[in-house]
């Protein structure tokens, strides 16, 4: 399995990293491309992150998941005819997309969500052409071969998702147990609220200023049939 992370400068940098971070941990051959003129790319919390190739050294054929990171950087995206007509091809032969932010906007502006289940950064909903737009408690969707995801707090989601995707769900809960440091006991005692729950909603408030940064991701993993 090989995936393709995609950096400009301004992206964001938890976006990025942890995604490439957990895909590695899974053994997913995992490289980053710099699609700006240098290899040294810098995020938007000025941290440089050197590239593992220039856009035109990788053959994107060979990649089964095209990855976006968000970010104020972003918007060159859309100045990049290369990587726009790469997404396109890559989706017209079924092969996965992944974006987070306010990166999948990006995917709707060229058309790739037009009947598609999606999320993103609040506030770029609008670009979402064609979509179904689902909102929060969301927190990654998968609808075909495109996954998005909402922001910087549900990159490790994401992460996660991909491996489940390219890999297992058992290799996603293991690269959770190790993470979190939970044994397979610990990990079926697991339970969060469900925020889509009526009888929950109203509670919504108390209850996300409750939970932690591992009580988030362990939403995620209720997802799992454990």
């Amino acid at each position: 399995m090989k995936v393709t992370a995609f950096l400009t400068d301004g992206f964001e940098t938890v976006e990025a990293l942890a995604v490439i971070d957990i895909c590695r941990r899974a053994g997913i051959d995992t490289d980053t491309v710099s699609i700006t003129g240098d290899k040294n790319v810098i995020s938007a919390q000025n941290i440089p992150v050197k590239a593992d190739y220039f856009f035109d050294e990788v053959n994107l054929e060979e990649s089964d998941l095209l990855f976006l990171p968000g970010g104020p950087g972003h918007k060159s995206y859309m100045e990049n005819e290369k990587l726009l007509n790469a997404l396109k091809e890559h989706d017209k032969k079924g092969k996965r997309i992944a974006a987070i932010c306010a990166a999948p906007s990006i995917l709707g502006r060229i058309g790739l969500l037009k009947g598609k289940k999606a999320t993103c950064f609040p506030g770029f909903e609008k670009y979402l052409d064609g979509a179904q737009v689902l909102l929060a408690p969301v927190r990654v969707v998968t609808d075909g071969n495109i996954t998005t995801s909402r922001g910087m707090g549900t990159s490790v989601d994401l992460g996660l998702e991909i491996v489940k995707l390219l890999i297992s769900e058992e290799k996603a809960k293991e690269l959770v147990s190790l993470m979190y440091a939970m044994t397979e006991a610990e990990l079926e005692k697991v339970r969060v609220p469900d925020l889509s729950n009526p009888s929950t909603r109203k509670h919504k408030a108390l209850i996300v200023a409750a939970l932690t940064v591992d009580k988030a991701i362990m939403a995620f993993i209720a997802t799992f049939e454990l």
